[in-house]
């Protein structure tokens, strides 16, 4: 079968089978895959404003540099309520509503196949926050402490593991998941889980509140950002000042190594794209290349005419830059780069665009 590959706004996962059937044998191969040669689009996800139940999922189109309406409501004829996250993974999308607790199973077109409550066994809502798919199989976390592991082919969940206080981001690399621990922002843990028989291996300690940020890079290290203690409020003595942090993990050794300052993060083979600014501290905020090699800083673009920057992803074939912005009461943009740094396109999505996966081969 034809190998495809879906490259996330914060993540790489090679696919098998992206455009057709796959079961649960049909999974990304251990070893490095061929790079994409063409990317088709890229689905873009819309959080929707807190609340209000607008999110949606639109599909803007390479070829002809459009933007559609929301892919859920044109084929289901309602929309989704809230998507705080899209795992494509084979031949299908689960979008994750974290205040709806429902993992929404849809094909690539956006048609409903199935509509997952995430309960507890108190049929408590679980709040599921973010999804990523490996061996086969999607696994979820959630508020309620807990990763679940959802069966691709049944559409079940067939496990669940307890693994911290608040979970947020996570991604697979070495037979493991490594899932951002944020506490509510007390926390500074990421558990290390093992993705096969789904048990906590362990948890290895990052700086303070890792929460949204967590992939796996092109080199196979694991890199997390740490949402620091909103270093620069005057609640906070500066000594004691925690700033944005991206961290590196190593998944042979589990050995943890401070790179630079970072809110958002993308990657493209030896470079990671980077948003960083602290709230309280507006002087810090600017875009830039790290290369991870020789962990040399290069600016990437001026932020001056983005008032709200949201996240950052990269074209794993044209290594064009996309930076979202948040329009308050208002439609959210996307600025298209080139590698270069020269502005492109802006183009009008959704409410709270949050993030971007890109569809390639």
């Amino acid at each position: 079968m034809k190998k495809n590959w879906l490259y996330l706004a914060f993540m790489a996962v090679p696919l098998v089978g992206g455009l057709t059937a796959c079961n649960n044998e049909e999974v990304p191969a251990p070893t490095p895959n061929p790079e994409p040669t063409t990317t088709y689009g890229a689905y873009i996800v819309n959080t929707g404003n807190w609340g209000k139940n607008d999110g949606s999922i639109q599909w803007f189109d390479m070829e002809k540099q459009t933007v559609s309406t929301d892919l859920y409501q044109a084929q289901n004829g309602k929309g989704i309520g809230d998507v705080q996250d899209l795992c494509v993974y084979g031949s299908k999308m689960y979008a994750i509503g974290s205040t709806s607790s429902k993992v929404e199973v849809l094909d690539l077109s956006g048609k409903l196949l199935k509509s997952i409550p995430m309960q507890t066994a108190e049929e408590k809502p679980m709040q599921p926050r973010y999804a990523v798919g490996a061996e086969g199989f999607v696994f979820v976390t959630a508020y309620d402490g807990t990763v679940s592991k959802l069966d691709t082919l049944t559409l079940d969940i067939v496990g669940k593991v307890a693994v911290g206080n608040y979970p947020e981001a996570l991604t697979y690399a070495a037979g493991k998941l490594y899932v951002n621990i944020s506490d509510y922002g007390s926390g500074d843990k990421v558990a290390v889980v093992n993705a096969s028989s789904l048990t906590k291996v362990k948890d290895i300690t990052v700086m303070l509140n890792p929460a949204y940020q967590c992939l796996t890079g092109a080199d196979g290290y694991i890199y997390v950002v740490s949402q620091g203690n909103y270093a620069g409020s005057d609640k906070i003595p500066e000594e004691k000042w925690i700033y944005q942090t991206l961290q590196r993990i190593d998944p042979a050794t589990d050995e943890v190594e401070k790179l630079c300052n970072a809110t958002y993060i993308a990657n493209k083979g030896d470079k990671m794209y980077i948003l960083y600014s602290e709230y309280y501290l507006p002087d810090t905020r600017r875009c830039f290349v790290y290369d991870l090699k020789t962990r040399k800083e290069t600016p990437f673009v001026d932020l001056s005419t983005i008032p709200s920057p949201q996240f950052i992803a990269v074209d794993p074939v044209s290594e064009d830059v996309y930076i979202g912005n948040r329009n308050s009461g208002a439609l959210s943009d996307v600025y298209i780069y080139s590698k270069d740094g020269q502005l492109k396109k802006k183009i009008e999505t959704g409410n709270y665009t949050t993030n971007i996966r890109f569809l390639a081969e």
